[in-house]
């Protein structure tokens, strides 16, 4: 009965390990995409020479570039 119970758990870590490394990929590529995102719309802004919206969308553009590198060295 005891080895069931740590086999159990054991086989509940390793699908919990699984999942966070996923989970970890996942946020990285949103993170990555967002950046994308935001570059377009930075892109966007300054051919409709929008300035305020320019500085605006390159902000949110880095800040999710380095939440991306952070995620990345993280993990």
């Amino acid at each position: 009965v005891h080895w069931l119970r740590a086999k159990a758990l054991w086989d509940r870590w390793r699908e919990e390990m699984l999942l966070v490394k996923l989970e970890m990929d996942w946020t990285c590529k949103f993170f990555l995409w967002k950046t994308t995102q935001w570059g377009e719309y930075m892109q966007e802004s300054l051919e409709k020479r929008l300035l305020g919206h320019r500085c605006y969308a390159g902000r949110q553009s880095q800040m999710y570039s380095l939440l991306a590198q952070d995620a990345q060295a993280a993990f």
